[in-house]
């Protein structure tokens, strides 16, 4: 023991002489034990009453350490639990080195209060007296929590089998069915006192006699003690203080405080002179008057508050609750209302030893362990085994909300889903299912439950309820079931066209393939337009297959349009491998072919941009070549004389006429019939799955025409003063209706001089007066028109690429050279009147042309995608239109290139309108009329055989 007036040893190895003169005390043991909370290093609790553990202890959870003073009959057994910080902080670190997972602050908090429970057990049935040690100045009422789970562990499962258990040990007879020495006697110590109070005796017992009160009706309220000391779980002593505060002796101080405090007692004096020793102390001070004194002289004391002091100790407030159980009246005063004499049994130090010896390995050291439960062949002892998840009632609580709101959630989702719906409809109803849930589940559960709750919700909505979803050209998902079989998608979605000519518009529903979108519909609107089945249609050339064996053309899905142009490059030089160009850099080459086939506009001679000083140039045989197929002799004349005769006229179009050929001249020369090129081979196994564009494979032609070119009538039908009128083309909004008047002027020259005479029978009287009055000049006028057509079947033409036309107003002279001249916005915001901003998609280009010997030529590109898609007609020699008539160009309503469709933007920026795409500018060109074709007859529409014309 040494200088130590106690003996101190950890449970269960007690020394022998310690045991020796426990055994001395015979059947006058009381066992105290000390529990609670601590915030030393240690652990330790029991310096309130002036004892430590040894230097070397290691605390741990569950241990207990025992200390006894010889020449008592108390022995303190001090509980070391998860209540105490230095045992709180080791399990903390344990648990974030096991775990890999975020820290689960719930699960600890249940997993550290189900240990303190286990050990309160234990106290309470090997214990005659426990001291509950506070740290704070205040009772913690989530106490009265941990007292109510252990009346509910003792009465429901514990008392099933802890008869059976310790009938086997020798005190197992004398504890009885209560199995327990008595009703434990439960005493209060608050370790620190109130600093704003006075450390008076006054003080001190009226904060007591308070705590005290409110201690005694929280317990009393919640049953923890009753008036029956055999059902109550633990009792409160009667006319005797059970609430102790530490007022005088300082535990756990600060050292640092400590420190500053002994130096002024040693620098302060009682007869201070300003001597120059004094002065030297005085300067060490830190600030003046730091050695005076501040209150009352350090010898005047009361005596009284002395004697108080000495005797208002944590032992001598334990010693008379000891001296109690001691003289047999323990019981009797153990409660305020019905005093009666409860069951105090006090047993010697070995039979002692064996029954908490048995209830530690049952509780503490290996509950729920198979070991432990060989021992107890009872099915009651299981509980232990589910010990955590029996007493976390917080869990339970939780558990019961989230099953409420889970309900709650289920019910609203249900009640609101239709009988079918989409994706976007089913997170929908989530969301509000969710907000439903969280009026009422609450906790950690939470989360697991409306995962629950998804889960049960996704179920429904994919049992027979899921839409299909299937995306239209037009990003609409299909609204048709997706269980059910349905021979078309259908998204509900309605849209309103025009048909071909224009004349009849009809409700189109959202297109889901490429064929439906621009071919389909118009083949529908041909039955119901009166004047569709009587129009002189185009006729595109489409893939026609020779046996059933035909597939779609496979392509690069990465890089389609740099696969192309390499075919198109290689391509390119072995149909012309004696050109000019190959002397070129092959770099160069590349560079030229990229910037002719694939810019932001149509390649163009270098006079080329000006309104009327246009030059002449040649187009190829197909779209697909960016060199013409047919004799550069003319051409390059052409060239030549217009060059030559611009400083003379810069307002004029040359146009180099040809003498007409004879028939039997055209039968003989061998040099009139044109070789048909390699490249004009069309592949009758393998289509192009979507439109033709400048760096298709060469020889591939899709399955449908997505274009469609038709005459209407003569020219004579479109009147520029009433414009276009409602009988004949449907849906334009007012004063959106005209077409714009361009003058093109065209000055002829003459391959031969006697051109004249034999091209005068192909002229009208009043064509051949202006032609005998003007020379070779005349003025042609072409009346065009860029037609715009929104969803909802509004339709308007544009006086610029970025302004819609209002009326006459708007129409200049010059208004449609320039728009001719320009780029066109493919997609342009409708002026309609809506809260939705709709998007208008240029459709239609209309064309009437003039009253003269020369054919307009139709040569559209569209420019859009990412990859910048160049599409085109298709058709391997550009359309020639017939004189005097008023022709509509319908261009595709769905746009698609090798890989993937193209769909059209959302929404435009005002100050990026070509973002969407655009028809490039110089889409016209003139050529002189063949004699040799019958303008009047359709088969003139067919021709592939290659001319010369003049590029507009």
């Amino acid at each position: 023991m040494g200088l130590k007036d106690y003996y101190t040893w950890t449970f269960p190895k007690t020394p022998e002489h310690v045991a020796q003169e426990l055994d001395l005390l015979g059947r006058s043991l009381v066992v105290v034990g000390v529990i609670g909370r601590s915030r030393c290093v240690l652990a330790n609790k029991m310096r309130a009453f002036g004892m430590e553990p040894p230097v070397d202890h290691e605390p741990s959870d569950g241990q207990l350490q025992c200390y006894y003073k010889p020449g008592t009959s108390t022995l303190l057994l001090h509980f070391e639990t998860t209540f105490d910080d230095a045992i709180l902080g080791q399990q903390i670190d344990e648990s974030m080195e096991q775990d890999g997972a975020p820290f689960d602050f719930d699960g600890f908090y249940e997993r550290m209060k189900c240990r303190f429970v286990r050990m309160m057990l234990l106290a309470l049935h090997v214990c005659h007296i426990l001291v509950y040690v506070e740290t704070g100045q205040t009772f913690d009422p989530s106490l009265v929590t941990i007292f109510q789970l252990m009346k509910f562990a003792r009465e429901q499962h514990l008392m099933q089998f802890l008869p059976s258990l310790l009938k086997e040990t020798p005190a197992g007879r004398l504890l009885g069915e209560k199995c327990r020495l008595c009703t434990p006697r439960i005493l209060f110590l608050f370790e620190n006192f109130t600093q704003e109070e006075g450390k008076t005796r006054e003080c001190v017992s009226a904060c007591e006699f308070q705590t005290e009160d409110s201690i005694y009706e929280l317990l009393r309220h919640h049953q923890i003690i009753t008036n029956s000391c055999l059902s109550s779980l633990l009792a409160l002593p009667n006319n005797k203080q059970f609430v102790f505060y530490n007022a005088h002796d300082q535990l756990h101080a600060d050292r640092l405080l400590q420190s500053i405090e002994f130096l002024n007692l040693d620098m302060r004096k009682l007869d201070v002179k300003e001597e120059e020793d004094d002065l030297e102390i005085l300067e060490l001070a830190p600030f003046d008057g730091f050695v005076k004194s501040f209150g009352e002289s350090f010898e005047s004391t009361n005596y009284e508050e002395q004697q108080y002091k000495t005797e208002h100790t944590v032992w001598h407030f334990l010693q008379r609750h000891v001296q109690d159980a001691l003289v047999g009246c323990f019981d009797e005063g153990s409660f305020k209302q019905v005093p009666q004499r409860g069951q105090l049994q006090m047993l010697n130090a070995l039979e002692w030893h064996d029954c908490i010896a048995k209830l530690h390995k049952l509780l503490v050291s290996s509950a729920g362990t198979q070991e432990s439960l060989n021992e107890i062949r009872n099915e009651d002892y299981v509980f232990l085994q589910s010990f955590d998840e029996s007493l976390n009632y917080e869990n339970k609580f939780w558990a019961h909300l989230c099953e409420i709101g889970l309900k709650m959630g289920i019910e609203a989702y249900k009640k609101a889903a239709p009988a079918v719906y989409g994706s976007s409809m089913h997170q929908q109803l989530l969301s509000e299912a969710t907000l439903a849930f969280e009026e009422e589940g609450r906790g950690p559960p939470a989360e697991a439950s409306i995962a629950k709750m998804t889960a049960i919700c996704l179920r429904h909505w994919q049992d027979g309820r899921q839409q299909c979803e299937q995306l239209s050209l037009r990003s609409q998902p299909c609204n048709q079931p997706k269980e059910m079989p349905h021979d078309k998608h259908n998204s509900g979605v309605i849209h309103v066209s025009s048909c071909n000519c224009g004349r009849t518009q009809g409700r189109r529903e959202d297109p889901f393939s490429l064929r439906q979108a621009n071919y389909e519909f118009y083949e529908h609107m041909v039955k119901m337009c009166n004047l569709c089945v009587k129009v002189k249609q185009f006729k595109f050339p489409i893939f026609e297959p020779t046996n059933n064996e035909y597939r779609a053309a496979a392509f690069e899905v990465a890089f389609p349009l740099l696969h192309a142009g390499k075919n198109r490059l290689a391509q390119d030089a072995e149909l012309d491998p004696n050109e000019e160009d190959e002397e070129l850099p092959t770099g160069e080459q590349e560079e030229q072919h990229i910037t002719q086939s694939n810019g932001c506009s149509q390649p163009l001679s270098p006079t080329f941009g000006s309104d009327l000083n246009m030059s002449i140039a040649g187009f190829g045989v197909s779209l697909n070549e960016s060199e013409p197929c047919f004799d550069q002799g003319s051409s390059s004349e052409a060239e030549s004389t217009s060059s030559g005769t611009s400083s003379e006229s810069n307002n004029e179009l040359v146009l180099q006429l040809k003498e007409p050929v004879k028939k039997h001249e055209e039968s003989c020369d061998p040099d009139s019939i044109a070789p048909l090129p390699s490249m004009c081979l069309t592949s009758t196994t393998e289509y192009l799955p979507g439109l033709v564009h400048t760096l298709s494979k060469v020889g591939l032609l899709p399955l449908f025409p997505s274009w469609s070119l038709v005459c209407v009538g003569p020219s004579s039908i479109y009147s520029h003063n009433t414009g276009l009128q409602e009988h004949f083309q449907s849906g334009f909004l007012s004063g959106a209706n005209f077409l714009l008047p361009w003058d093109v002027q065209l000055r002829l020259v003459h391959a031969t001089k006697h051109y004249h005479n034999s091209h005068q029978p192909h002229m009208s009287k009043k064509q051949q007066q202006r032609y005998r009055k003007h020379g070779d000049r005349m003025v042609l006028k072409i009346f065009v028109g860029f037609e715009y057509e929104c969803s909802r079947g509004h339709r308007f033409m544009m006086c610029r690429p970025d302004r819609v036309l209002r009326g006459g107003a708007d129409i200049e002279r010059d208004t449609c050279s320039k728009m001719v001249h320009s780029n066109m916005p493919l997609y342009y915001p409708c002026p309609c009147r809506s809260q939705n901003n709709y998007l208008a998609q240029l459709m239609r280009i209309h064309v009437v042309t003039p009253k003269a010997p020369v054919n307009i030529i139709v040569d559209p590109k569209v420019c859009m995608g990412k990859d910048k898609y160049t599409f085109t007609l298709g058709s391997m020699v550009p359309p020639r239109l017939s004189q005097s008539a008023y022709w509509i160009l319908r261009l595709p309503y769905v746009y698609q290139g090798d890989d993937a469709l193209i769909a059209p933007p959302e929404k435009l920026e005002p100050d990026d309108i070509m973002a969407g795409g655009y028809l490039l500018a110089g889409m016209f060109g003139i050529a002189e009329t063949d004699p040799k074709l019958d303008l009047n007859d359709q088969g003139h529409l067919d021709t592939n055989e290659p001319g010369t014309f003049t590029r507009i």
